[in-house]
């Protein structure tokens, strides 16, 4: 075998996992088909979980005053009702979070974890995996034009929500509930924006809801709406057309944008949710991050999850190492969608069951209007939305 592992994809899913086997001896090959750094389309806030799992890896340094805190949340939508409330101190999250471009954050992580060990190949283009009775054993690839087979016993596909290892080992599962579509512009001008992140589950856009997000203090905004496709298609919803009403006539986004210009083009992704979009695993290799359907369903975030089945994927195949001494992984011996079920299932069902029932903006708005007159429930309200537990 020419590795010891192989990770397809080097955004924060891909180099959290490469990190960690790498400060573990392992032999750890990073492949993407970008060079970086790159743009990824993302709402690019870094919740108080995800910059634990930053901190814990030793970026600290590197993000202290060089990149925008937010210190709370502002949400709006139910008529005239605005509530917002400052991130609740715990023992275990820091009191804010990030707003750091994915085309910053993804340049830092794999520099990070090509400084650990992880040997890092740019600009290869992963076309399917090698396959020896029914076992992945390697990957096919394109580097420098020409193609190649590069081999090792263990294959971790972080390579996002159209996974092309997934794809070809028939992992994804497409089903409308377990998926979302966000889109998003950066916007200078942007009124009245402060160290808060500004959610807006406002009925004229219902299912969908918007958001606010500043990247600088001098009116640099990430503004976007998402909707489930569940919603999308039972009720024939145009999101550009959402986008349009969100930043022209809802009541407290229209005026912070009546000066507003937009720099970059409208784009959007795909989102995989609540672990039901994947089947993460099949002999020889498993799937982290977005390819693994681990956007959260209840607030559409996904950078911490990214970076903890990174983790959890290194862990995982330490274990199996020190068990059978050797990279070997296989789900009928041991689970590791069991281990990501164990972890968030319960969790992330409250975000599907909200979407089977109606959408999460039609439960959010009462529970804002519930909550806005009391700071106990503001700060329980933002401990559930970004799942401040364990």
């Amino acid at each position: 075998m020419d590795y010891d592992v192989i990770v397809v994809g080097g955004g924060p899913a891909g180099s959290s996992t490469a990190y960690y086997l790498a400060r573990q001896g392992v032999n750890v090959l990073v492949m993407d088909k970008c060079s970086f750094p790159r743009e990824k389309i993302c709402g690019d806030g870094i919740a108080p979980r995800a910059v634990r799992n930053l901190y814990k890896m030793g970026l600290r340094e590197r993000l202290d005053g060089q990149f925008n805190k937010f210190h709370g949340f502002r949400f709006a939508g139910v008529g005239k009702t605005l509530v917002e409330t400052r991130i609740p101190p715990t023992p275990r999250f820091p009191d804010h979070g990030y707003i750091i471009k994915r085309v910053n954050l993804d340049g830092i992580l794999l520099d990070y974890a090509r400084e650990n060990g992880a040997e890092v190949w740019e600009g290869c283009k992963v076309k399917a995996p090698l396959v020896e009775g029914g076992r992945v054993v390697g990957v096919k690839a394109i580097r420098d034009g020409k193609e190649i087979e590069v081999t090792a016993p263990v294959v971790v596909g972080a390579d996002g929500p159209h996974s092309i290892l997934g794809r070809k080992m028939s992992l994804l599962i497409n089903d409308p509930l377990y998926l979302g579509i966000s889109i998003r512009q950066y916007f200078e001008g942007v009124e009245d924006i402060d160290d808060y992140l500004e959610i807006y589950p406002d009925k004229a856009i219902s299912p969908a809801s918007g958001w606010v997000f500043p990247v600088t203090r001098e009116g640099v905004a990430n503004v976007g709406v998402g909707a489930m496709l569940y919603h999308m298609q039972k009720d024939k919803i145009n999101l550009h057309k959402f986008f349009d009403v969100f930043i022209n006539d809802t009541p407290f986004v229209a005026p912070k944008m009546r000066n507003a210009k937009p720099i970059s083009p409208l784009r959007g992704a795909l989102l995989r949710v609540g672990l039901g979009g994947s089947k993460i695993e099949c002999p020889g290799m498993i799937l982290v991050g977005d390819a693994a359907s681990m956007t959260n369903p209840v607030n559409g975030e996904g950078i911490t999850y990214a970076l903890e089945t990174g983790e959890m994927a290194a862990e995982h195949i330490m274990e199996s190492r020190f068990a059978t001494g050797t990279f070997h992984i296989d789900p009928d011996e041991d689970s590791f969608k069991q281990k990501l079920a164990d972890r968030y299932q319960h969790y992330f069902r409250h975000g599907i069951l909200s979407i089977k029932w109606g959408d999460r903006t039609s439960l959010m708005r009462p529970m804002l209007a519930f909550t806005s007159k009391n700071e106990r429930f503001r700060r329980y309200l933002v401990r559930s939305l970004m799942y401040l537990k364990h």
